[in-house]
């Protein structure tokens, strides 16, 4: 029995070093992915009608009446209802739409509900570049739910083999930041045979046909926890309008002359808010943030793009063909007009250019405030190109750029050291013995310089000796023993921070880190019998004062333990005065004869009882005689 008890033991001790080393990995996080499927509005139309989706009745979606299912893809949740409509909170990442479907409309049985060809182009109104066939994929955008712009538009969509992990679209960050409405139309014709027939070997069948859409409008946004506000009194107005320089390809600039369609009138304006201090660098500006500071680059468009300057002919009209010589982005169409921003970091590493076409017609409102984009540090360039056409006999057309540059950087001057074991902060002065990693909170751009000095024997005892002077970098790590002095500097704003840690356990270092004395005061206190505790403190020697003879008693004087090295011996002297001298001893002496008189009392007593005793005795014997 107890050697199965100990077999068993010894596997509950395996099992428990098991999970607490399991316990003890730190595996990868990753954002939340999620599919939601999106309900939508079922209608039916009879063959003729162009999708009059605004006029006609409709049922809620389902399985039974939809050609397949619209889902979200991403770190995304619902929130509710906005405007009469599903919202939807993007958590952070990428939104992507999903259509995924199967062939369940066979398109070679003619006896049962297919797919056709609809050749029409029409749908509620709405005119689109190329015939539906087998079915459009339809998908809207709008800032207002009023004024709706084409996202992607594709058509014979279901005639292609289902590929239902594939997205057609992802919402872009201007859309989720500033909060956009969404509208998707599925649209499609179906037919049926109803009689078969056959004249002079020409088939003259008869069919049912009907027309199908399925409408999803839904609202989406991001949100980071923190609203991004404009403080009106801090902003900074940035960019300025050229005449591009060369007509193919946005590049260059040119001065705009008096009789220049651009003349006199600006389109709208770039301004940066939500930073804390600025600096021009250069010429470039860089703006300095602080801890919950949140960067904005804003767009407030200033004109009618279909009537600029008030002029009924003269518009922001869509570059089909556009392409930046600056940023060498291929040719495609640019919409009415197009953003780009580019993006490097500290490692001097350009980001490919992030490009929003259509952005003036589908990202902005006359007179309303457009976030663009939120900033951490970095350095970004920016262009937003467009094309304006004053519609004449002979149309007068003419590219603009607006472009400029700016720089983001913490304005804080910090460094945070860590424990390599416990994980926890070092602050200035503290003292580890398993060494320690620099995190500098993602301030990339901060100077950090790292001096290691460790303590050498010399004619004088322990002194100091430098072993490592000069810059650390983010996540490095130091182990090796020595008093590391930390030193971050902020070049934008002058200000420079400086922190010590030791790493080992030599007792005179942990000294030297706590109480500030140098390494020769603290060998000095070493050598007169100072002591150092383990947290760096020092216990001086106790020093025996000489005690005055007049507050010394007898008893005092036995407690006092004298020091090995200089041993006093103390004498008291006695001046009390003569006649102070007699009184004890008369009281002494009266004590005693009062004792002593008492004694004889009691042995006077004690005899006599014992010679009655005795007589008593002598009597009783007389008596028995006679």
């Amino acid at each position: 029995m107890s050697y199965r008890c100990s077999l068993c033991a010894r596997a509950a001790l395996i099992v428990t070093a098991m999970v607490i080393f399991l316990s003890s990995i730190t595996l990868p996080t990753f954002a939340e992915t999620t599919k939601l499927d999106v309900s939508g509005k079922y209608y039916e139309f009879p063959e003729k009608s162009n999708y009059e989706i605004s006029s006609s009745e409709s049922v809620a979606t389902s399985a039974a009446n939809t050609y397949g299912k619209f889902t979200l893809n991403g770190n995304v949740k619902s929130d509710g209802n906005k405007n009469g409509v599903p919202a939807y909170k993007v958590e952070e990442g990428a939104l992507e739409f999903v259509y995924s479907y199967t062939d369940k409309l066979p398109h070679d049985n003619l006896d049962e509900w297919h797919l056709v060809d609809d050749n029409s182009k029409k749908i509620d109104g709405s005119q689109l570049n190329e015939n539906i066939r087998k079915g459009a994929m339809w998908l809207q955008t709008s800032m207002d739910k009023i004024n709706w712009n084409e996202a992607v538009c594709v058509t014979d969509a279901f005639n292609a083999v289902p590929n239902n992990s594939e997205a057609f679209y992802k919402a872009t960050d201007i859309e989720l930041i500033n909060g956009c409405y969404y509208k998707m139309i599925i649209a499609y014709e179906t037919r049926i045979r109803t009689e078969e027939s056959n004249f002079l070997f020409v088939d003259t069948d008869k069919f049912d046909l009907k027309k199908h859409a399925e409408v999803y409008e839904f609202y989406a946004y991001t949100d980071s926890g923190e609203k991004a506000v404009i403080d009106y009194n801090q902003t900074y107005n940035i960019g300025e309008r050229v005449r591009a320089k060369e007509f193919d390809g946005y590049y260059g600039k040119d001065e705009i002359k008096k009789d220049d369609i651009h003349y006199g009138w600006n389109l709208g304006n770039f301004f940066v808010s939500g930073y804390t201090d600025k600096r021009v660098d250069n010429g470039e500006v860089v703006f300095l943030k602080n801890v919950g500071d949140m960067v904005t680059l804003w767009f407030n468009l200033q004109q009618n793009i279909d009537k600029l300057n008030g002029k009924d002919n003269l518009s922001i009209t869509a570059d089909n063909a556009g392409f930046d010589r600056y940023f060498e982005t291929p040719k495609t169409d640019f919409g009415k007009g197009t953003l780009i921003v580019r993006y490097t970091d500290y490692n001097n590493n350009k980001s490919e250019p992030q490009i929003y076409t259509n952005y003036l017609e589908a990202n902005t409102s006359f007179g309303a405030d457009t976030k663009v984009q939120l900033f951490e540090e970095g350095d970004y360039e920016v262009a937003l190109d467009y094309q304006v056409t004053e519609d004449n006999l002979i149309d007068n057309v003419g590219h603009y750029r607006i472009f400029f540059k700016f720089s983001v950087r913490n304005g804080n001057c910090m460094v945070y050291p860590f424990d390599l074991k416990t994980g926890s902060e070092l602050n200035n002065s503290s003292m580890t013995e398993n060494g320690f990693r620099l995190d500098l909170a993602n301030s990339r751009y901060l100077q950090i310089n790292l001096k290691r000095e460790v303590m050498k024997d010399s004619a004088d005892g322990l002194v100091e000796d430098t072993r490592f002077n000069g810059p650390a970098k983010d996540g490095a790590t130091y182990t090796d023993e020595g008093i590391y002095t930390i030193t971050a500097s902020n070049q934008y704003t002058g200000q420079f921070t400086v922190k010590k840690i030791y790493v080992g356990t030599n007792n005179v270092l942990r000294a030297y880190m706590t109480t500030g004395l140098t390494i020769p005061e603290i060998n000095n206190l070493v050598a007169n019998g100072a002591t150092i505790n383990e947290d760096g403190t020092i216990q001086l020697a106790e020093k025996v004062e000489p005690v005055p003879p007049e507050s010394v008693t007898s008893e005092e004087t036995s407690t006092i333990a004298p020091s090995e090295e200089n041993i006093e011996v103390i004498v008291p002297v006695d001046d009390t005065p003569e006649e102070n001298k007699l009184f004890p001893v008369v009281i002494i002496a009266a004590v005693a004869g009062v004792v002593v008189i008492g004694l004889v009392a009691v042995l006077i007593v004690i005899k006599k009882k014992s010679q009655n005793k005795i007589d008593k005795t002598d009597d009783n014997e007389g008596g028995d005689d006679k």
